[in-house]
């Protein structure tokens, strides 16, 4: 991962700003890096969006999409799709928001198999043992929910909020990257379930900017050629009480779209005997072919959201 990064940095040249928004719970760095079009340099006269993956250490597929969007991005003759998200905007690629659960994770598939330890555990949390998708304030009037993969206080959950809103510094190096800049859209990449989901994930009603939503959603699945994603509000699917997505949303009036790549335990239907592994059941085998299917897509989705805030501003209440 860190490979792709700098090659990827090295070969843009001036044209993007790389650097360390902060640190894991075990230290190790926080990468974004905001790429401009070809002949420019970043700047925050310019519209912006964010392309944000890896929260849960286990979902590894959702950071090689990121790094694949990176690619695209950086490339010296860009895609029309990357062209043309550049010529309106700035894009921050955030590819490892939780490069210490990823770690783990990438561990856990050379971790010996025993009768004491059948399964080898592929973490989800960060290094804290706190859900990083659980861990972001409240939306006004939310109230918590009895659901515990909503979010919970028992830190023995894998859906543990942690002690406080904002406890963890993965949570806070990526709010820095938002208040320095916010965006009018952002891709949170997350697997599995070949879904597509957006605010509210605490609320029943929906949005005030679903119009907007549908656009992103409907730019994504019109370029997906072998998977076509469903989409649904965030509550539709479960609650959760304290993600990224509605606080983001709330506060910055950004376009927060979650994409769940790949169908849920896709490895292990194809390879029983991957059951073993925790990893296989949320990464699929053959990335290269959920990279081509979304790639594109997420893109678009991005340039229909900055089209959107365009015609329709934030509202008054959100910081800009």
């Amino acid at each position: 991962m860190e490979a792709a990064i700098t090659e990827a940095v090295d070969r843009a040249g001036t044209r993007v700003h790389h650097r360390v928004i902060g640190h894991s719970v075990l230290g190790r760095p926080l990468r974004a890096v905001t790429i401009a079009a070809v002949g420019h340099t970043p700047s925050a006269e310019r519209p912006h969006c964010v392309i944000h993956a890896g929260m849960h250490g286990v979902e590894v597929i959702g950071s090689e999409l990121a790094l694949h969007l990176l690619g695209a991005l950086t490339d010296p003759v860009p895609s029309p799709s990357a062209s043309a998200l550049l010529d309106v905007a700035d894009v921050t690629v955030i590819p490892c928001a939780n490069p210490d659960g990823r770690q783990a994770s990438m561990a856990s598939l050379v971790t010996p198999l025993s009768w004491r330890h059948p399964r080898a555990p592929a973490p989800r949390r960060n290094a804290g043992r706190v859900d990083l998708n659980r861990n972001w304030p409240w939306p006004d009037g939310v109230s918590d929910h009895w659901l515990p993969i909503a979010g919970s206080p028992n830190p023995r959950l894998p859906w543990y909020r942690g002690p406080r809103p904002l406890s963890e510094p993965e949570s806070r190096a990526v709010l820095g990257v938002l208040e320095d800049r916010p965006a009018e859209a952002m891709l949170d990449l997350h697997s599995s379930g070949q879904i597509l989901i957006y605010p509210w994930t605490s609320k029943v009603e929906p949005p005030p900017d679903e119009a907007g939503y549908w656009a992103m959603i409907d730019a994504l699945r019109a370029r997906q050629t072998r998977w076509t994603y469903n989409a649904k509000q965030s509550r539709a699917w479960y609650p959760i009480v304290g993600s990224m997505d509605d606080y983001v949303y709330e506060r910055f009036g950004t376009l927060l779209l979650t994409v769940e790549i790949g169908r849920p335990a896709e490895s292990v239907r194809r390879h029983p005997g991957l059951v073993r592994r925790s990893f296989w059941l949320a990464n699929p085998r053959d990335p290269a072919a959920h990279l081509a299917n979304d790639g594109e897509g997420c893109l678009d989705a991005l340039l229909a959201g900055v089209h959107y805030r365009a015609d329709v501003p934030r509202p008054e209440t959100a910081d800009r």
